[in-house]
């Protein structure tokens, strides 16, 4: 989706507030791990970075149903008492998506991964899984891991999301909106596998204004 420019990461990305406050991320990818993708507006184009800070990440984990509000507050204190390690789990978690949006990207194309990208996420994936254990939780059955660090509460779930979405036929449903600025991606579930755009309202209604202004 194309957003409003915005002001480049502050150095070290470790504070425990929200950079854009006014801001309201969008979740029209329709899957966990493409929203966590689609976080940087105008992929194509002119990137405007929605994750300038940790807090950034946790607001969007928070927004998304990821974590709770008390989980939310507790990450934002251990940012606040360790900028350090708040900057370094930042860091890592852009880098992680980075690389999550190209495998994501060249599926949509019929492309194969690149072996950098591929090593990245899969760092995320031995982390997420080591020493995890099936549980019983009532009727069902939960994914127990070891203790959890930094942002892993948020970025297990991705990474599980982005597995069972890789290793599936879903896989094939990964659409790449057709606004080259914008770059986004969803999870195309439409029957007739039509979906040209991440959002009709945004991007489709601005190429459809385009073609009316510029019918050549």
């Amino acid at each position: 989706m194309v957003t409003a420019r915005n002001s480049p990461p502050p150095p070290g990305g470790s504070s425990s507030q929200r950079s854009e406050p006014g801001y309201t991320f969008d979740f029209c990818g329709n899957h966990l791990a493409i929203d966590f993708t689609n976080t940087v507006g105008d992929r194509g184009g002119d990137r405007g970075e929605h994750l300038k800070t940790f807090g950034d990440i946790v607001a969007w984990a928070e927004a998304r149903g990821v974590i709770s509000r008390s989980a939310a507050a507790a990450m934002r204190q251990k940012a606040d008492a360790d900028p350090d390690g708040a900057n370094r789990a930042w860091r890592s978690a852009l880098a992680f998506r980075e690389a999550l949006y190209n495998i994501l990207a060249a599926a949509s194309s019929n492309r194969r991964a690149r072996p950098a990208d591929l090593a990245v996420v899969n760092d995320h994936v031995a982390d997420t899984f080591k020493g995890a254990a099936l549980a019983q939780a009532g009727e069902r059955f939960s994914l127990e891991t070891r203790a959890e660090e930094w942002l892993d509460p948020v970025l297990r779930p991705v990474t599980r999301a982005a597995v069972d979405l890789l290793t599936t036929d879903e896989l094939a449903k990964v659409g790449r909106c057709a606004d080259e600025e914008c770059a986004w991606l969803f999870l195309d579930t439409t029957r007739s596998r039509s979906r040209r755009w991440c959002d009709m309202r945004v991007c489709g209604n601005r190429n459809k204004v385009r073609r009316f202004r510029d019918p050549q």
